[in-house]
């Protein structure tokens, strides 16, 4: 079903909702309606192509309203295009968003775009069937200065596992799932948008198994994080030999708008893309993690949503 964004017929009306749209954020108005730009990132990166399949499902149940992602410097960047009301809509990470607000609190959060889980990865003939079964075990925890690193140790200690409960591994996300198949390390902790290529790569000569992240330790877990994580689930099939949904929490990329940006426009984009959640899912595996009661506006910290986006979760009962 297309969404028909409302426009207003009056030619003075209409002039000035032009002058004013088109001059605060760098809008387009063109004949067949208005055209939104999406920051991304670089161009070729993960961002940019996911931010062009995400607007093409988009684009199918809009009408007046077209979205159009655009290369940029990146989600920093994308932070300060926001608050300058240079373009109407971005993608940033929900770390960057949480910082940025600080310094900039006309931002904005819409909706989580992305879901990047924590992966616990374990050899399948081990039989470890929880994270307390990894005492005395060889874990990668992400090389010194990965932010995984102190993530994963927050996760372990939340479990009761404190530094000297196991062994660790300093290597990086792609040495890690390599050392897994070799048998060198027992677990790595792997943050990433599924699926995620290395342990797809694993997973087709060794059989590998997931752990759940879920229930009061995770939950201790995310406390300690500062609340900045979502609960999501990793689908069955997603990797080889994986055939059970796994429960984990995972870091959001946002999309962020200025706090002015038209409610009506807002709302309508908000409903053209969660409505048809199932559309996008099929249009690229790596939206499989979205799930709309669990995780669609979670992680944000402090930073508010948007009222149009506001009105949309309202309606569908996300917000009470």
């Amino acid at each position: 079903m297309k969404i028909k964004v409302k426009i207003l017929k009056p030619f003075l009306i209409g002039l000035l909702f032009f002058t004013i749209v088109a001059c605060s954020f760098n809008i387009q108005v063109k004949a067949e309606g208005i055209m939104w730009t999406l920051g991304t990132s670089g161009s070729g990166s993960s961002p940019y192509i996911m931010g062009g399949v995400f607007s093409d499902v988009a684009n199918k149940h809009l009408d007046g309203l077209k979205i159009f992602p655009q290369v940029t410097e990146g989600f920093e960047a994308n932070i300060g295009l926001i608050a300058n009301q240079t373009i109407p809509i971005a993608e940033a990470s929900n770390n960057v968003v949480i910082k940025g607000y600080a310094k900039y609190p006309d931002i904005r959060g819409l909706f989580n775009f992305l879901m990047c889980p924590i992966h616990i990865l374990v050899n399948a003939k081990d039989n470890f069937n929880s994270i307390e079964d990894l005492r005395g075990k060889r874990i990668n925890i992400g090389a010194p200065g990965q932010s995984t690193r102190g993530i994963a140790t927050a996760m372990l200690e939340a479990y009761g596992l404190e530094s000297g409960d196991y062994k660790i591994s300093s290597l990086s996300t792609k040495e890690s799932a390599d050392a897994l198949k070799d048998g060198q390390i027992d677990a790595a902790v792997i943050i990433a948008n599924t699926p995620m290529p290395s342990i797809a790569s694993v997973a087709v000569t060794k059989s590998i198994d997931l752990l759940p992240l879920d229930g009061p330790n995770a939950d201790k877990f995310n406390e300690a994080m500062g609340f900045i994580m979502a609960p999501t689930s990793i689908p069955a099939g997603t990797y080889k030999g994986v055939d059970k949904t796994v429960k984990t929490l995972a870091f959001p990329i946002m999309i962020i708008a200025h706090k002015d940006l038209d409610v009506e426009l807002v709302y309508q984009f908000t409903k053209s893309v969660w409505d048809n959640l199932n559309e996008l899912k099929a249009a690229h595996n790596g939206f499989n993690s979205l799930e709309l009661a669990g995780s669609a506006i979670a992680g944000w910290g402090n930073v508010p949503i948007h009222p149009g986006a506001e009105k949309y979760f309202k309606e569908v009962g996300v917000i009470k």
